[in-house]
């Protein structure tokens, strides 16, 4: 009989890592259109550098910390590039405070809307409500989702951010929900909010992919050499789709919230997400149609 098989040296079975070039670009190309927000709303090179410091700091401790290595300031500084005195400044005046990922009233009570049948019409759609009542109403449904926050408040939120109109008709007041779904105005702290949770998790998920590990959903279609009308019908379809595929997700992830609830150890969260990009390229490359799956 031959000899068993060596074992293997643990780095040569740990997921191999892209050279520190290939990430750079990568990753100059994810934060582009991040540059260009910045820009636009009037954040310069100087003070973003100065959010990164903290930033490249604090990932470091992470990344120490993942290593069982003890985050030093001479390590934090070697692994992350900033100065030891930085470092010690940084140290001394604690960390940053982490941007709190809780979903908006607002946005849970529109997507109970969306998911409950008793409030849906024949279309599946959120169909209108009287405002008062303790039956069906847009009062019933607030009232299902908190019981801290007023439904008129909720309701002047709600009208606020586009999301609801109200009509008077037959004697009393009609809620109605917005034909674009829960989506926040341009410019408004909402939308921002969705954009740095949206981004952030998506970002997350496809670094845990490229690191190793237990692999995460994160994948998309890609097509090019279409007309501009081939661009938008694609646009609604997506559209369509996500209507169909958000109801179910909803549906689920509220049954799965109630048989969790109270129990000691649930403190996970997730986010399923969904996008649609189109643009001119004015390219010369032959037209191709693919799926990519990182998963």
């Amino acid at each position: 009989m031959g000899r068993p098989p060596r074992n293997l040296p643990r780095h040569l079975l740990d997921a191999p890592l892209p050279a520190a070039d290939s990430v750079l670009d990568a990753v100059t190309l994810v934060i582009t259109p991040m540059i260009r927000l910045l820009v636009a709303c009037g954040v310069d090179y100087v003070r973003f550098a100065a959010v990164l410091k903290n930033t490249f700091i604090e990932q470091a401790q992470q990344e120490l910390k993942v290593q069982g290595l003890t985050d030093t300031d001479s390590s934090l500084s070697l692994l992350s590039g900033v100065h030891r005195k930085d470092v010690r400044f940084w140290r001394d005046h604690g960390l940053t405070e982490r941007i709190a990922r809780k979903v908006p009233i607002s946005s849970q009570v529109f997507a109970h809307w969306a998911q409950n049948p008793v409030y849906r019409d024949e279309n599946k759609q959120p169909r209108k409500l009287p405002r008062m009542g303790t039956e069906v109403s847009f009062e019933s449904l607030v009232r299902q989702i908190t019981q801290d926050v007023h439904p008129f408040t909720v309701l002047a939120e709600m009208g606020r951010l586009g999301l609801v109109t109200v009509e008077h008709q037959d004697g009393q007041d009609w809620v109605i929900p917005s034909e674009r779904g829960c989506v926040p105005p341009p410019g408004s702290d909402e939308l921002l909010e969705l954009f740095a949770g949206n981004l952030a998790d998506h970002g997350a998920s496809a670094v845990r992919n490229i690191r190793g590990g237990t692999p995460l959903l994160e994948q998309s279609v890609f097509a090019s050499g279409l007309t501009e009308a081939s661009a938008r019908e694609l646009d609604q379809f997506s559209r369509q789709l996500w209507n169909q595929v958000r109801a179910e997700m909803v549906a689920e992830a509220t049954r799965l919230y109630l048989q969790d609830k109270g129990q000691m150890n649930a403190h996970y969260r997730v986010r399923f997400g969904h996008y649609f990009w189109s643009e001119n390229t004015e390219s010369n490359q032959p037209p191709f149609l693919s799926a990519s799956d990182l998963s």
